[in-house]
């Protein structure tokens, strides 16, 4: 990696960057926890820790210097080896998404989900989906919320909005073709495979 000056925007991009990953590793270490080791009795107590965190994530990606930062780097672009250079993109990426969205759509998904996971916990325990059916549409009706802001922000349609977060530059005609391809070979196949049984 090419050491740049300490005064390169993209230093201090990567000093801001640093911290916001771990703001979000102690987000996923809590999700996490959630998940596999919390009593019950913690869940609004989390959820409160979660949705602050993600609000003050947010708010620090959305800080309107990271946006000077980010257009300052990308100005010195050529300064800048290929893994800088791709990290430089991942940061713009990552800034996009959450610049697209206000904070209390966040914290209100934060705390959608975290309520959804304790519904979840008991309403599988007693195979009862009708329990947890309206957390879990309180949480889509978010995302789609999410998805709906993202699609106006980058003019594209909702799904591929919500697929850039995981698939860059991923759209919805490319998995429809992929799917597609796999419609007309499946059939056949799995009818030969059944024959050969």
């Amino acid at each position: 990696m090419t050491a740049l000056p300490a005064n390169h925007p993209y230093t201090a991009l990567e000093a801001r960057f640093r911290r916001l990953s771990a703001v979000g590793g102690a987000l996923s270490m809590l999700g996490w926890d959630q998940a596999a080791m919390m009593p019950a009795g913690g869940a609004a107590a989390r959820a409160e820790q979660m949705a602050t965190l993600g609000v003050i994530r947010h708010e620090n990606l959305t800080d309107p210097a990271l946006a000077d930062l980010l257009a300052a780097a990308e100005g010195q672009a050529g300064t800048l080896d290929e893994w800088q250079a791709a990290n430089l993109r991942e940061m713009r990426r990552e800034w996009r998404h959450a610049a697209a969205l206000p904070a209390d759509l966040v914290e209100a998904r934060s705390r959608a989900a975290s309520a959804c996971e304790m519904v979840w916990r008991g309403a599988r325990k007693d195979n009862d989906f009708a329990r947890l059916r309206p957390s879990l549409e309180d949480l889509l009706r978010l995302t789609r919320e999410i998805a709906q802001a993202k699609a106006e922000a980058f003019d594209v349609a909702p799904y591929d909005a919500l697929l850039d977060e995981y698939e860059p530059d991923g759209s919805s005609a490319a998995i429809d073709a992929i799917f597609g391809e796999l419609a007309d070979f499946l059939p056949a196949y799995v009818e030969r495979a059944q024959q050969k049984q």
